[in-house]
């Protein structure tokens, strides 16, 4: 039974920004998270002029300057419910499925349609006060956002803020290497390491493949056994794991930005409806956990006993 486990861990651990504990990293548990709380902060400030910045930011604290002190605990289970349709995303999609959902393969514009459809079914969800659904929606879309930042060569491109056409249909992807491009090779020295110059003085946007065979001239996903050396910063001893805490950091940054818009699309109650969203109603049934969410918290503490603790939802 351990070892079905770990090798559990190995297969969720390779294809994403981690959801394993791991030493310097973040984990997509810490970036949903954060981005969260900073979200969730910002529409406070926008209804309570008095409004002050708790610290340490956490679900209590903020759910205490959010005057929802007794609401902390609902906080804290819609933090967790969102993180864990996050998590699901990688043990769903075991590497090389569904690509889109992921950014690998280069699969830029159907990821940016999965994205910005889901955002529109979150608002819809959330006006008809189908909030379980909402969340769902919410944890796979910010899986799909985050994963961007760690998969594709964006960080490598020197770019500090998020790549805001992923979630605005309006705005294009910028420069998005086409499927003749070479953009990696074994010969690259520096920060980029095994992406082409070309791709990067070009400001060419491209993505690790998650193959065992990688298409001629592209760039590997990597941090799988068989897999060719990638460019994924999933954690700080990934293959381009000096850029971790880059991309992470602006993962964060573009999780709030998403966490915003789907705010300001709410046509009624917009500031109420989020909160409720997050888990910060006005009564404190509005947030509960569904058997299927009790059992998935079971499934999640049996994983604990069995990996020692390394797979959680923080």
């Amino acid at each position: 039974m351990r070892s079905t486990f770990l090798l559990l861990s190995l297969l969720i651990g390779a294809q994403t920004f981690h959801i394993l504990q791991k030493p310097n990293s973040k984990s997509h548990q810490d970036i949903t998270r954060l981005a969260i709380l900073r979200a969730t902060e910002k529409v406070c400030e926008s209804v309570d002029t008095g409004f002050k910045t708790p610290l340490p930011l956490d679900s209590q604290t903020l759910a205490e300057a959010c005057n929802r002190r007794e609401l902390a605990s609902n906080f804290e289970t819609g933090i967790r419910t969102i993180s864990y349709y996050n998590v699901m995303r990688d043990i769903a999609n075991l590497p090389g499925n569904h690509p889109e959902e992921h950014f690998d393969n280069e699969t830029f514009q159907k990821g940016k349609q999965s994205i910005t459809r889901r955002m529109k079914a979150i608002t819809e969800y959330t006006e008809k006060k189908k909030f379980d659904k909402a969340r769902e929606e919410l944890g796979k879309v910010l899986h799909t956002l985050q994963d961007f930042y760690s998969h594709s060569d964006w960080i490598e491109l020197n770019y500090t803020n998020p790549c805001t056409a992923l979630i605005n249909p309006e705005e294009n992807i910028p420069h998005a290497a086409n499927e003749d491009m070479e953009t990696c090779d074994d010969s690259s020295n520096g920060l980029s390491e095994n992406i082409k110059e070309t791709v990067i003085k070009g400001k060419f946007l491209t993505s690790g493949y998650a193959r065992i065979f990688i298409p001629k001239g592209k760039c590997s996903h990597g941090g799988f056994p068989y897999y060719p050396d990638g460019i994924n910063k999933d954690y700080s001893d990934s293959s381009h794991g000096s850029l971790h805490n880059q991309a992470a950091d602006v993962s964060v940054n573009a999780s709030v930005q998403l966490l915003e818009k789907i705010w300001r699309s709410l046509k009624k109650d917009p500031a109420l409806n989020f909160f409720r969203l997050m888990g910060l109603p006005t009564k404190q049934n509005d947030v509960r956990k569904t058997s299927f969410q009790q059992d998935a918290y079971k499934k999640f503490e049996c994983y604990q006993l069995n990996v020692d603790g390394d797979i959680i939802i923080t």
